[in-house]
């Protein structure tokens, strides 16, 4: 009896290979070398998922194939199902890659994000259209993947061959075995020609007697039956308790190509925990002195949104402080409004080797700079003696399609989705369209094109909707008056005034200087109006080998610097290399603003941190700077010790001479604040500077702080106000108050730690634990984010609207419309459909072979 079926073997290959990922998922370590999921006891549940998920894969694939040899004899069934089983190998390779490089689930927004674009839905074409990319951006990046990783890549390449070659082998002999004959070759003898038709016959009985005998044992009802209730009813409950449970836990344990369904749980908050949650979020995020949330109705639906007191009473007239409201001071707006630049560094983490090392080594709140030092980063040092800087500030989500998303929108990533996507109908506290209302005139220059990770929704919101849903779209304010994204032809960069070359992937920081330079200055020649400019830079994004032609890196040379081709050395080298040259180009652009527009704040900061590391270890400080401080390399391996995830750094500077603007920066100069800040700090800082200016205070869902202000009272000892923020993925979270940095996974508290200040590993710096209460706790903030975020409730553009003071009356927002997404549906049918679908094809190409087949055996007998 023939225990082990032809479709039992596929899917016990499917599951090796899906375990040996697995593995990889929860024993190997990350790009930042510590391990991917901290709780490597999951693995057990997780096999055992894995294990009923393939067990009912098996099972209907052996009966459907029993019901095709009856009813439809030429239907490919093995071939569907093996279809069926690499996507499941593929989703489950692309997870574990996607954990590996960013700590995030591979759901379905993220193959809609890289691979399953739509089209956009705004008019997204560019003024200025330059020369075409010689370049694949998504092939570059795989190329640079495999660099880093060579051994790693090798063995998954060599593992994909040979499930490959398995796989082709069953199909063959399933088709082949399809097409056999029972037959065998007889000899005829010339003497006896009816004994021969006999022997003939006798041994086609024998062979089908045979055939048959062994397929009414392997096709046993009983064997069959009998465990299918078993196996089907233990799925059942597997998922229902997967449904039901809201555990991370489940989530995180559950098959991969499970993900397009978990990217659409959304954690569920009876009234009581939202309440709670609610009521957490408030105590949590003191507001400054004249603010109020402005929903103050006993279930809240937008508990995120404060505004000036006047505003709140304008929805709320019934709160008791409304009638004794002063009426508001008369402002005169500032007649020359300061320019606004915002420059966005690519992967920034400054290494303990490149800050100073005072900063690094006190464990003070606040010190004396500058923070960087002159031999890694002169130009950033430079504006950090000018301005105040943040050593500690952070990004709230990576890569970019995270932590670009939130520090444009003020949005917190979705603990099981993408943003990116899943919001696209969501109205944000975005910057762009909040200068845009204080009068400024905005622009974007970018060195990537936006439809690579989805930004297109983004960046050219508010122009000609494409949309054939513009109901959700309409009220949606334009963010960018101008966006810059080419490759400059000859005749471009000569007016750039920069050496054209070729490039590797996306426009390198020396090209997006200058035409931010370029299109800043003619923006100040046609527009009466102060310029808001954002300058997203590359040159540091990984895998650290540049972007620009080598000969551009030669003065910036660390170490072994570049050599060879296009692959620079040790990743400390490379790193130092591509931030020594973004640094330079950084400082470029600070003194043409300083030259031609000194009215002008300028914020500099990393999009997210650089992701990897040793980008420090005891044994490359000593060498690189033996007066450096003394770091635990062993403290980088755990999970939650290392930095360089969300920490960034970052520097604010003011150049010129308005009086208001300098009383605030002036005192601050050269101090770096080392307390736990982040973008939404940062943004909220600005949007203050700007209102202060104007008079117009807007209502606003930006969950930060002055950092001036911070600053300020911190150099007077003051105490700080309470505060909560949140950086996470789907497999790693930050919770910072306002001094200390909570690191834990969404799995649970197990090995996670809580740390005051950048750096956590230098020696002898005391961890501790978060404890189960600390943790829910959490949990429960970040599910108060998802449910407020996926409903459309955490910011609404009615709130901007400056008629709302009271004694004015006005209504909250209704009808906020959502993101309802039936794309898994959608892609189930696709994936489904595919499988069919080259199913039919072979089944046609297996009619034509067996039609030719019996039409040269009927010709052979007829001559015989």
């Amino acid at each position: 009896m023939r225990v082990i079926t032809h479709q039992m073997y596929v899917a016990i290959s499917t599951f090796l290979a899906t375990m040996v990922l697995t593995g990889l998922k929860f024993f190997d370590w990350s790009t930042s070398e510590s391990q991917i999921v901290s709780d490597q006891d999951l693995f057990i549940l997780c096999v055992f998922l894995y294990l009923l998920d393939m067990a009912c894969f098996c099972f209907a694939h052996i009966v459907l194939t029993r019901v095709s040899n009856k009813i439809w004899y030429r239907v490919p069934i093995s071939t569907v199902f093996s279809i069926y089983y690499l996507l499941i190998i593929f989703t489950c390779a692309v997870d574990e890659e996607n954990s590996k490089e960013m700590q995030q689930l591979a759901s379905q927004y993220y193959y809609e994000v890289y691979y399953f674009r739509k089209k956009p839905l705004f008019n997204d074409e560019l003024s200025i259209k330059g020369a075409a990319s010689t370049t694949n951006v998504a092939s570059n990046v795989l190329v640079g993947l495999i660099q880093r990783s060579p051994v790693h890549w090798i063995i998954l390449f060599v593992g994909a061959g040979l499930i490959i070659v398995f796989f082709i082998t069953c199909l063959v002999r399933d088709v082949m075995y399809k097409f056999k004959e029972n037959k065998k070759q007889i000899a005829i003898k010339q003497s006896n020609h009816e004994s021969t038709r006999i022997e003939f016959q006798t041994e086609v009985l024998l062979a089908t007697e045979t055939y048959e005998r062994r397929k009414k044992l392997s096709r046993s009802k009983k064997l069959l039956y009998s465990t299918s209730a078993a196996v089907i009813l233990a799925n059942v409950v597997a998922f229902i308790v997967f449904m039901t449970v809201d555990s991370p836990t489940y989530r995180m344990a559950a098959p991969a190509h499970w993900n397009f369904y978990k990217s659409h749980l959304i954690p569920k908050m009876s009234a009581q925990k939202y309440e709670k949650a609610v009521t957490s979020f408030r105590n949590n995020n003191q507001l400054k002195s004249g603010y109020d949330w402005i929903d103050q109705r006993t279930t809240p639906e937008f508990p995120m949104v404060y505004a000036p007191k006047k505003t709140v009473c304008s929805y709320n007239p019934e709160l008791s402080y409304c009638a004794g409201l002063p009426n508001d001071p008369v402002v005169t707006p500032t007649a020359d409004l300061p320019n606004i630049v915002v420059v966005i560094i690519e992967s920034f983490t400054p290494g303990p080797t490149m800050i100073q090392d005072n900063v690094v080594e006190s464990q003070a709140k606040i010190v004396d700079g500058p923070l960087y030092k002159s031999n890694y980063l002169p130009k950033l040092r430079e504006l950090s003696e000018s301005g105040v800087a943040f050593s500690s500030l952070a990004s709230s989500g990576l890569p970019t399609l995270l932590g670009w998303h939130s520090l444009v929108t003020g949005e917190i990533p979705y603990s099981n989705s993408i943003n990116m996507v899943q919001s696209i109908y969501n109205d944000v506290d975005d910057f762009p369209s909040f200068f845009r209302q204080q009068g400024y005139h905005s622009m974007y220059v970018s060195p990537s094109p936006f439809a690579f990770d989805g930004k297109n929704n983004w960046i050219f919101r508010g122009k000609d909707l494409t949309s054939s849903d513009p109901d959700k779209l309409s009220s949606i304010p334009l963010w960018f008056d101008e966006v810059y994204q080419y490759y400059p032809t000859d005749e471009q960069a000569q007016k750039l005034n920069v050496e054209s070359t070729t490039f590797k992937q996306w426009i390198p920081d020396r090209i997006t200087a200058a035409q931010f330079q370029t299109y800043f200055d003619e923006a100040k020649k046609k527009q009466n109006k102060p310029i808001f400019g954002v300058w997203a830079t590359v040159d540091t994004h990984m895998p650290f080998t540049g972007q620009d032609d080598l000969q551009f890196y030669e003065s910036f040379k660390f170490g072994k610097g570049v050599e060879g081709s296009e692959v620079m050395s040790e990743k400390i080298d490379r790193y130092t290399t591509v931030a020594k040259y973004a640094d330079n180009y950084i400082g470029q652009v600070a003194d043409y603003l300083k030259q031609h527009h000194n009215n002008t704040i300028m914020v500099i900061l990393g999009d997210h941190g650089a992701r990897e590391v040793p980008l420090y270890k005891d044994e490359q400080v000593d060498k690189l700077d033996p007066n450096s401080a003394t770091y635990d390399d062993s403290c980088n391996h755990q999970p939650f010790s290392n930095d360089q995830l969300y920490t960034t750094s970052a520097v604010i500077s003011y150049f010129g001479d308005n009086q208001a603007l300098k009383d605030k920066f002036d005192p601050l100069k050269s101090k770096v604040v080392k307390v736990p800040t982040d973008h939404h700090d940062m943004i909220r800082t600005i949007y203050d500077l700007s209102e202060e200016m104007t008079g117009k205070h807007l209502a606003s869902s930006r969950n930060g702080r002055n950092l001036l202000e911070l600053a300020t009272n911190l150099t007077s000892s003051k105490s700080l106000r309470k505060h909560w923020s949140l950086r996470a993925t789907s497999l790693h979270s930050e919770l910072a108050t306002e001094d200390t940095v909570y690191r834990y996974h969404t799995l649970g508290p197990k090995g996670q730690i809580f740390n005051g200040i950048y750096p956590t590993c230098v020696t002898g710096e005391e961890r501790n634990w978060i404890s189960e209460n600390q943790y829910q706790e959490f949990r429960q903030y970040h599910n108060l984010y998802d449910q407020v975020q996926r409903n459309n409730k955490q910011f609404s553009y009615q709130f901007r609207n400056e008629a709302c003071s009271y004694p004015t009356l006005c209504n909250f927002p209704d009808n906020m419309k959502a993101y309802n997404n039936n794309q898994p549906m959608i892609y189930l049918g696709i994936i489904i459909g595919a499988g069919l679908g080259l199913g039919l094809v072979i089944a046609f190409i297996r009619m034509g072979i067996s039609f030719t087949i019996e039409k040269v055996k009927a010709k052979k007998m007829q001559k015989k």
